[in-house]
């Protein structure tokens, strides 16, 4: 999206007290507006109506074309708190090991394979439409969400918003690593990450009201992943499928869900015969984690009978 740029006029006048007041108010102006202040003032009028850690966020929404009641039906509710601790995580994810054997174990593969027989007629429909293995989509719904039984902690539109609105170092100081605040590297850092969750949080409030979704029952993974098969919202938008013909894509529905991780495999290259490198490097557009596409293409040999 192109930068709005507005450019007020200067009224000279002969009087220079007068001039000089002008002059001090551009200053304030400049000085205590908040960082997206190319809202129009009725708009950020809305800052007023929600609590201060979601005034400058409501103000961008708003000039970026978000209804006012929208805005304000999201950040009115009690349970939209901002959480600090969002972006640490986001930031020093990397530092955290994801142990990815555990879901090579006895009992995963045991329920992965239950799972498999329970919905294999949805399954192989999915396949047959996308030319993904059902061995595959089993595979990334047990590493993803344990076969849907874990979706996130809370809502995501909290998760995405607490990330957008943290683009500074002294919003979130007393979470972060002593040697990070000082790096210009991590503001940088910090300022991209903002960027991109304040895009996914626009794409999932579009995703929700052309669902007819509640944004607030919707759980979220730590960095704001969706639904059983844990797409961002802009994937969602793009990429899901209404698989069962309800009118809607709901990632939280188990044929919507399989039916749009097949169409996003597919958009990225996967198709029938594709050789072991290609099928990891497809997985890997999923997750950008080489020892996730290596566990989800052993969970899947071990699903199809082919382990050893």
């Amino acid at each position: 999206m192109t930068e709005k740029v507005f450019s007020l006029p200067i009224l000279r006048y002969p009087d220079g007290q007068a001039s000089l007041s002008i002059f001090a108010w551009l200053l304030l102006s400049i000085l205590f507006l908040p960082p997206f202040a190319n809202a129009s003032a009725e708009k950020c009028q809305l800052a007023q109506q929600v609590r201060p850690e979601w005034q400058r966020l409501a103000c961008r929404l708003a000039a970026d074309g978000i209804s006012p009641d929208t805005i304000r039906q999201i950040f009115s509710r009690p349970e939209m708190t901002f959480d600090a601790r969002v972006m640490p995580r986001k930031l020093t994810h990397n530092e955290y090991g994801l142990y990815y054997d555990r879901f090579l174990k006895e009992e995963r593969i045991a329920r992965a394979k239950l799972f498999l027989d329970r919905n294999r007629g949805l399954l192989e429909r999915v396949e047959k439409r996308f030319g993904v293995p059902k061995e595959i989509m089993v595979a990334i719904l047990l590493v993803e969400t344990d076969l849907g039984r874990y979706l996130g902690a809370g809502p995501a539109v909290r998760i995405l918003a607490s990330m957008a609105a943290a683009d500074s170092v002294e919003i979130i100081d007393k979470w972060l690593p002593e040697s990070m605040k000082a790096s210009s590297k991590v503001q940088k850092k910090m300022k991209k990450k903002a960027a991109w969750a304040y895009n996914e949080l626009k794409e999932l409030i579009f995703y929700c009201q052309r669902n007819r979704l509640d944004i607030m029952k919707l759980k979220g993974s730590i960095f704001g992943a969706i639904g059983i098969c844990q797409f961002m919202p802009s994937n969602a938008n793009t990429l899901g499928v209404d698989f069962d013909g309800d009118g809607r894509v709901d990632l939280f529905s188990l044929p919507d869900a399989l039916a749009s991780m097949a169409n996003y495999l597919k958009h990225h290259g996967w198709r029938p015969g594709l050789d072991k490198q290609g099928r990891h490097e497809v997985i890997l557009a999923y997750n950008h984690s080489r020892p996730y596409a290596d566990t989800i293409l052993k969970v899947a040999e071990q699903l199809a009978g082919q382990s050893g």
